[in-house]
């Protein structure tokens, strides 16, 4: 007998404080009253009269069925379950499967993991009434299991939802809790997510094949060599068995959404080049639609498409005329000369290039320095090194996109080492040999890119990943920045940032340190906001993987039934024995009012 109620101590124990109540009730005796009487001969004459009969027994049935009510009642409390009636049981472990795949929906409309809370109700069901039961899931919804009733776990199993962000793994059984040595192991899955299960644990299928398209790549970039023109990156997979008939819709802020009709055969996939720049600046959302799609996170995904208008640039320089001209030649830039005395006073600008000039304090627009002295704002000079080159560099920093460094030579160099201190945070994207600092560009804050060396010191301005360099710089400095790809699930933004969705609604956000943190359950654009910035997040699935909902080990099909638990308890293991116990104290009380009534029982 178990007590899912209590601990099997404090059941017992409640039993016996009801117990001995009951029959403390019934020893002490209420004090007679004293009555006046004006004679008491008449009395006398009656006890003479009066047959005396044997009492005693009467009080004892009494107490018994005063007993018998108050100990079914209080047995009714500590919610008994009976394996002498129900059948045998044991510890009953019950992991559900809830990756991603689990949401994909079958010909019936319902998802696998609806049908693997039915699973979970039959395996509970099938199981005798002395089991008890640990429900765990794949992605950690579930933190602290514990064991629970038949109706707890009935309710719990139907608040669980496919999980992103985190790895699907089967849980350490050693690392659950309260386990016995003897306890079955059951795993509800549709065995589309890869996993190391113990020899012991009995499997049980959800899955079905489910009809799938979904968008696995999508990306918004500046053509190369034309910064006013946007292309979106496309890719489109069939994960289906059949041929698929696919609509591909993409939107943006202004302009004619772009359309196109494709004929993907099952398992096929398909990657488009797609012209946006007429879509105008701002949100995009990428759409496929298809019949019979059983999986819609994956049919959606956002981006962000750039401003395109011109800007007003400064070159504050004693003089490049080399740098002026391939400023001049980018389609977007008005350059205007400035002194470098008038430095201080860039009013108008979208953004400034200082060559070998260092202004006293942090320019007031976005600025790319070339060679800059070291200052208090910027940094302390790590040496001046000589006959140096690149020798790697981040190629996926905007500033270096499709800007190949492998053949620049640097005759002089003199790189900056960040003040610790300082507000300005410095990533390094471009370093030499001996690691040292070529190139630097801000992660937050105020936008800054700094060149450790000379033009006329190297040879990069001959190189042709130069004009490149300087689009991308261009586009860095004024542009508003595209939106950063993040993955469903959990993201991190900037310390204290508030969120925004798309539509302006705050997003809850949650303060860690150094960070804060928001969860992405669907596709959505978002932007994070602080006091010196802002970033756009893109969050989509775009995942292939997941995509591939029917990449199964299983079969297909639902079983009737769960092979392997035991069925013979069946009728009883339905019924709740408090039921019964509370049903039996209204009977016994029914008992108790009669007897008295008919002067049977005290």
């Amino acid at each position: 007998m178990t007590f899912p109620g209590l601990t099997p101590a404090a059941a017992w124990l409640l039993l016996a404080g009801v117990a001995a109540l009951v029959l403390l009730l019934y020893v002490l005796k209420p004090s007679p009253r004293r009555v006046a009487v004006a004679s008491s001969l008449v009395w006398q004459r009656v006890l003479e009269q009066r047959q005396r009969r044997p009492e005693r027994w009467r009080w004892w049935l009494s107490l018994l069925l005063a007993l018998a009510i108050a100990l079914s009642m209080a047995f009714a409390l500590t919610r008994p379950e009976l394996a002498a009636i129900a059948g045998g049981g044991g510890d009953v472990l019950i992991v559900v499967d809830t990756s991603p795949s689990m949401g994909a929906r079958g010909a019936d409309g319902r998802t696998r993991l609806q049908h693997a809370a039915e699973q979970v109700v039959r395996i509970v069901d099938g199981t005798g009434g002395g089991s008890r039961f640990l429900l765990a899931d794949t992605t950690h919804q579930i933190r602290t299991p514990a064991f629970e009733s038949r109706t707890a776990i009935g309710a719990r199993v139907h608040q669980l939802a496919p999980g992103f962000g985190e790895r699907a793994w089967f849980p350490e059984l050693a690392s659950l809790p309260g386990l016995r040595a003897q306890h079955q192991v059951w795993f509800v899955t549709d065995g589309v997510a890869a996993m190391d299960l113990p020899a012991s644990v009995r499997v049980a299928s959800v899955f079905r094949n489910a009809d799938n398209v979904g968008i696995t790549a999508f990306d918004v970039r500046a053509a190369p060599g034309d910064p006013r023109r946007h292309d979106a990156f496309v890719e489109i997979t069939n994960a289906s068995a059949g041929n698929k008939r696919v609509q591909l819709r993409i939107a943006g802020a202004g302009g004619t959404p772009l359309e196109r009709s494709l004929r993907l055969a099952g398992g096929a996939r398909e990657s488009l080049v797609l012209d946006v720049s007429a879509l105008g600046e701002g949100p995009l959302r990428a759409n496929v639609a298809s019949e019979g799609d059983g999986f819609a996170l994956d049919d959606t995904a956002y981006g962000f498409l750039p401003g395109k208008s011109r800007v007003r640039v400064a070159l504050v320089s004693p003089g490049n005329v080399a740098l002026a001209r391939a400023l001049r030649t980018l389609p977007r830039v008005e350059l205007q000369m400035v002194a470098p005395a008038r430095a201080a006073r860039l009013v108008g600008f979208d953004a400034a290039v200082f060559d070998r000039v260092t202004p006293d304090r942090l320019p007031g627009v976005p600025a790319l320095l070339v060679a800059p002295r070291p200052t208090g704002w910027l940094g302390r000079a790590a040496g001046e090194i000589s006959d140096t080159s690149v020798s790697g560099w981040d190629a996926d920093h905007p500033l270096l996109s499709r800007a190949d460094l492998r053949d620049v030579l640097i005759d002089r160099a003199i790189p900056l080492r960040p003040v610790a201190e300082s507000a300005i945070r410095f990533d390094t994207i471009a370093r030499g040999p001996e690691d040292e600092p070529l190139m630097l560009a801000t992660r937050e804050g105020p936008r800054l890119a700094v060149l450790a060396f000379a033009l006329e010191a190297s040879n990069f301005a001959q190189q042709p990943g130069f004009p490149a360099f300087l689009a991308n710089a261009v586009d860095w400095l004024t542009s508003d920045a595209g939106a950063v790809a993040r993955p469903l699930g959990q993201i991190a933004v900037p310390a204290k940032a508030r969120v925004l969705n798309l539509e302006g609604g705050e997003v809850a956000t949650r303060e860690v340190p150094g960070a804060s943190l928001f969860v992405a359950s669907e596709p959505g654009l978002y932007t994070a906001m602080t006091r010196s910035e802002r970033v756009r997040i893109a969050a989509n699935l775009l995942d292939a993987g997941v995509t591939a909902v029917n990449a199964s080990t299983l079969s297909s099909g639902l079983p009737s039934g769960v092979p392997g638990v035991p069925q013979e308890a069946g009728r009883f293991a339905r019924i709740d024995p408090w039921v019964v116990l509370l049903a039996a104290a209204a009977l016994l009380l029914a008992l108790e009012w009669w007897s008295y009534n008919r002067r049977i029982t005290l």
